[in-house]
């Protein structure tokens, strides 16, 4: 069965499947997307490794490429009751494959649904339907393609248009595969490093003090109170600045309630080195006052600090203990994190440092909140120098990808957001920004058709290029033309 003949009720008209007008709801929005949908990607939060990139790894079967690492697609199978031995166990590789097709052939309002088949047209040209009865004959075809050399992980990225690629990296990690990438003449894609922290922020976990001792190794110096721990970490800082990194990340399931000094964060951090086990309440007093040096720190060399907030890690303990951290088993968390973010931003802000920052949530609930805050902080010159960021995670869907838009855009100013972000472990991913492209642009439309805003196409094509693509080489720094100015 094809995307284009697929049968309708009789009497009834329908359009096709995923097809051209996809989203598209007028004919303003098609013409909109005509003029600004086909900008290059800037993609400056994912979780790509920038060994595969560096080796240029290739796929043996469209399930590596596809099932791999993608847990947006575990969790759409765990929820329709497939065996976990089919999801990340030693089943074969058609085996997963045909599991993911039976349910992705049924998966109705889900947005793994339309990213599946927008993959599988974009890439591979494939436009049946997966379903449990296409999976054999997708399966074969996806898999004579991956065996051509434009298949690798960068023939991917190359395909897929995309200009800039932000890794999510540890401060430990020496970088070598970003080197080997920007010494790369047949790669043309903008590869830099993204500063993740984790390691120093989670102060209460087993794995800290043995992180502590690597960092001390790895920059030639003790590591007794907090003050050389934030030395220690700045040297990291440095060193990735130099690579080119421009953001940093910090993900925190509940954002630290109360100021803390720099005294009681070297209290608590002596304590959690001499073996003593730390309350939640010490741990959270610690994070705040080693954000508050970061951010300084991100301050000082102009980077931008993203917050990722609210995600509740490893809700099911017994399945984490048995397949790990970041499998699928992450849920929204109940914090509410305005009065303290208030605080904290002002902190910043008082003492002349506060970073460009990004404030993502994974409950959409707060994205007034969040919007309405990040209008307090401006900065001279910088647009948006404080936003709400992409719908993320669990919001990556139409409707919650349109709840954040008309939110900037009401309480705030829409023509200065970053755009889309894939956060995603899969080459296969970057239909995601078509997606989020198509959404933006059919709601300009809607407000464009109702007489809300001008039907001026210079101007709506200037502010969809600006969002899909202008801001965040703008707002991070990357070193690569805008459209706007080629």
């Amino acid at each position: 069965m094809t995307l284009d003949t697929a049968p309708a009720t009789p009497g009834t008209a329908h359009r096709p499947f995923l097809g051209p007008d996809f989203l598209l709801g007028s004919e303003t929005a098609k013409r909109l997307f005509a003029l600004a949908g086909d900008v290059p990607v800037v993609d400056y939060h994912c979780h790509l490794s920038a060994q595969e990139l560096a080796e240029d790894r290739r796929f043996a079967t469209i399930t590596e490429a596809w099932l791999g690492a993608d847990h947006y697609k575990w969790r759409l199978m765990r929820g329709a009751g497939v065996d976990e031995r089919l999801i990340t166990g030693d089943a074969g590789d058609f085996e997963r494959f045909e599991a993911f097709a039976g349910v992705v052939g049924r998966a109705i309002g889900n947005p793994v649904q339309h990213w599946a088949h927008l993959e599988l047209q974009r890439y591979f040209g494939i436009d049946d339907v997966l379903d449990a009865g296409s999976a054999r004959d997708i399966y074969d075809r996806a898999n004579a393609q991956l065996q051509r050399p434009e298949f690798s992980a960068r023939g991917l990225v190359a395909a897929s248009g995309v200009e800039v690629i932000c890794t999510t990296d540890d401060p430990l990690d020496a970088l070598e595969h970003h080197a080997a990438l920007a010494a790369a003449h047949d790669f043309d894609t903008l590869v830099v490093p993204g500063f993740r922290p984790d390691g120093v922020l989670r102060i209460e976990r087993d794995a800290f003090a043995p992180y502590v001792e690597r960092l001390a190794a790895l920059t030639g110096g003790a590591i007794t109170d907090f003050e050389s721990l934030v030395a220690a970490i700045e040297q990291r800082i440095a060193y990735f600045d130099e690579r080119g990194c421009t953001v940093s990340d910090q993900s925190l399931e509940v954002f630290p309630k109360r100021p803390t000094t720099d005294a009681e964060a070297d209290a608590i951090l002596t304590r959690r080195l001499a073996g003593e086990t730390l309350t939640a309440d010490d741990a959270d007093d610690f994070r705040w006052a080693l954000m508050r040096r970061l951010a300084k720190l991100y301050h000082a060399r102009d980077w931008v600090m993203e917050l990722h907030l609210n995600a509740l890690r490893d809700a099911n303990p017994r399945l984490m203990r048995t397949i790990g951290h970041d499998t699928g088993f992450d849920a929204i968390g109940e914090d509410r994190p305005i009065e303290a973010l208030r605080h904290f931003l002002g902190e910043l802000e008082d003492a002349d440092a506060l970073p460009r920052t990004l404030l993502f949530t994974v409950d959409e609930g707060q994205n007034k909140q969040l919007a309405v805050l990040a209008t307090c902080f401006p900065g001279s010159g910088i647009a948006a120098k404080v936003q709400l960021g992409n719908a993320w995670w669990f919001n990556d869907t139409i409707a919650g990808m349109a709840a954040q838009i008309r939110t900037f855009a009401e309480v705030g100013f829409l023509p200065a957001a970053v755009g889309m972000v894939t956060d995603s472990r899969s080459f296969l991913s970057y239909p995601r920004h078509e997606y989020f492209r198509r959404i933006v642009v059919d709601i300009v439309a809607q407000w464009v058709e109702a007489g809300e805003f001008p039907a001026n196409d210079e101007t709506l094509a200037s502010i969809l290029r600006d969002i899909f693509h202008d801001n965040a080489v703008r707002y991070f720094r990357f070193d690569v033309p805008l459209v706007g100015a080629r």
